[in-house]
């Protein structure tokens, strides 16, 4: 009982740790319906009417947790794609917090790094961005293409407006362009290939600069895509705005000057665009109208630049050698300023830290795992050793029960010899005498049945144990002559009679009548017959015998009807 006890306390932790190292808990939840529209929504490139929905919702009166941090997520998320000015990473947080403590959402906690790197990014802190970023690369499914690639484009941007000149964000792009190609998806296809058009212009790669954004103005076009197309433009006219050719040039002040008045983030970029390639056409009172139009006070680095070269190309239409070189200084000293920007550089280690430390966590968790898959092993080999030496030591105390049962078996046969001596004497028998011959048949009953309700689970070991035990104690002649007498005078004479009417019948089916009328079980009936463990073989036997004898009933019936004096 011990043992028992042990084994399957020992089982129940095995299952436990099981369980818990392999995530015995998935995801089944079902969201708040306006959820899955406002996400359906996002997903279709809808963020304005994804925000629409969110905004109706009171998020205090959400039913659980989980309708909160995914409320937290598609908030911050269609805030950030709508231009909302987000000055707090707190709502995010909610979302990151219980995505981080819930497996199987792997998609959403894939997003919520992705919008905490864009909101810590908007909060002017790059460095903790890129974090963010590569966190949701290395987190999101190998086929989740769609945040594979906004996560690739989100590193590519930001390496893209600290200006890096290593070409580092053109390869996170094109890894953002292949997943987006893989979904597809043509609105993230098409600002990928506008952007990465715009960072070979900014490294001079012209020709390269050209084909993308092409590709990417010819997509804009068939999916008629217009809040695309002014960024494109702009950044076709940047192209073409330093080009020496004069037909670039003049294609570049088209570009800018029919964009230049409308409403839109661009709009300093683009009269700055006008105004440049207006002065470098000798325009200058033209490039002055434009130039008056720049709201300063919201020039970026980069455009500040811009600014002072439209002031030197003025400056050389106006023949004022002195002014074109302070603008040009000055535009060349910013310029050198934000290359140089130790943030570059800052950006870099934060990339490399992270992929160094990810690879310390790939190799500790390999080597964890090896040892919790050791450690399993051992306790395997443990459990099957103790259920071993449990099985050894049953199979021992089995043998012991079965050596033992054998002697019995054959006391009683010795019994048997000399009663049958007695019965050949003496064919009438005392009660006294009968008395002790059904004793001894009821004994040895019991212990086949002992035997075989020992064996009930192990038809194999049985048979084994019961060819090997009738081959050394099979029933003698003295036994069935003994058992004859013993029916005949218990059942009026039915193997006399039996014998007198059919006289066909053979030894062995005089032995097996006699068996059946002591009302034996199969089992010992079979035990002394030496037949096989086969239950059915009994069942078919009285079937044969009643068929031999023409019987018009079953076996059964005819013992009874000798029995009961009616035959």
């Amino acid at each position: 009982m011990k043992n028992k006890f042990f084994v399957r306390i020992i089982i129940l932790v095995s299952v436990s740790l099981v369980c818990t190292l392999s995530g015995c808990h998935g995801s089944s939840l079902q969201y708040d319906p306006r959820l899955m529209v406002a996400d359906s929504l996002l997903r279709e490139n809808n963020p304005d009417s994804a925000l629409q929905v969110l905004s109706a919702i009171n998020s205090a009166a959400l039913r659980n947790a989980s309708d909160q941090a995914y409320y937290a997520l598609l908030l911050t998320q269609a805030q950030y794609r709508c231009y909302v000015d987000i000055k707090s990473d707190s709502t995010i947080n909610v979302a990151l917090d219980y995505y981080k403590r819930h497996d199987g959402e792997q998609e959403k906690l894939t997003r919520c790094y992705i919008y905490k790197g864009a909101v810590t990014e908007v909060l002017d802190d790059p460095e903790t961005a890129m974090t963010y970023y590569k966190q949701a690369v290395n987190v999101a499914s190998p086929d989740d293409h769609f945040n594979q690639g906004y996560a690739n484009l989100r590193i590519g941007s930001l390496y893209r407006d600290y200006l890096v000149k290593d070409s580092a964000d053109i390869a996170f792009l094109k890894q953002g362009l292949y997943h987006f190609s893989q979904v597809p998806d043509s609105f993230y296809i098409a600002t990928c290939l506008s952007t990465i058009g715009s960072s070979y212009s900014a490294i001079n790669r012209k020709d390269s600069a050209l084909v993308y954004l092409e590709q990417a103005d010819k997509l804009i076009k068939a999916q008629n895509m217009e809040s695309m197309k002014i960024s494109n433009l702009r950044y076709l006219a940047d192209l073409k705005m330093f080009s020496n050719d004069p037909k670039d040039i003049v294609e570049a002040k088209n570009i800018a000057v029919s964009l230049a008045n409308k409403d839109t983030d661009e709009r300093n970029h683009l009269l700055l665009a006008a105004a440049f390639t207006l002065a470098k056409l000798n325009k200058a009172d033209s490039a002055n109208y434009y130039l008056r139009q720049v709201v300063k006070d919201k020039l970026t680095d980069g455009l500040r630049v811009l600014h002072n070269d439209c002031n030197a190309e003025l400056a050389r239409c106006h023949g004022d050698v002195d002014q074109f070189k302070h603008y040009f200084v000055k535009a060349t000293q910013i310029s050198d300023s934000l290359s140089d920007n130790a943030m570059q550089m800052q950006l870099r280690e934060v990339e490399a830290k992270y992929d160094n430390e990810a690879l310390k966590y790939k190799a500790l968790k390999y080597k964890t795992n090896w040892q919790i898959s050791l450690l399993g092993a051992l306790l395997a080999i443990s459990i099957l050793v103790i259920a071993l030496m449990a099985f050894a030591r049953k199979s021992a105390q089995r043998k012991r029960q079965i050596a033992s049962n054998e002697e019995t078996i054959e006391r009683l046969q010795s019994d048997a010899v000399q009663l049958a001596s007695q019965l050949e004497a003496n064919h009438e028998m005392s009660e006294g005498l009968k008395a002790t011959i059904r004793h001894q048949i009821d004994t040895f009953t019991q212990l086949v049945e002992l035997h075989y309700t020992q064996f009930t689970h192990f038809p194999e070991k049985f048979n084994e144990m019961f060819k090997n035990s009738y081959s050394l104690n099979q029933p003698d002649v003295s036994f069935w002559t003994g058992l004859r007498a013993y029916v005949d005078s218990t059942c009026n004479d039915i193997i006399t009679c039996t014998l007198k009417e059919y006289p066909s019948l053979g030894e062995s089916d005089v032995r097996f009548l006699s068996l059946c009328c002591c009302n034996l079980p199969n089992s010992a009936i079979m035990a002394c017959l030496g037949y096989n463990s086969d239950l059915h073989s009994i069942y078919r036997k009285k079937r044969l015998l009643a068929k031999k004898m023409k019987l018009s009933g079953k076996l059964d019936d005819y013992i009874q009807a000798f029995k009961a004096g009616e035959a």
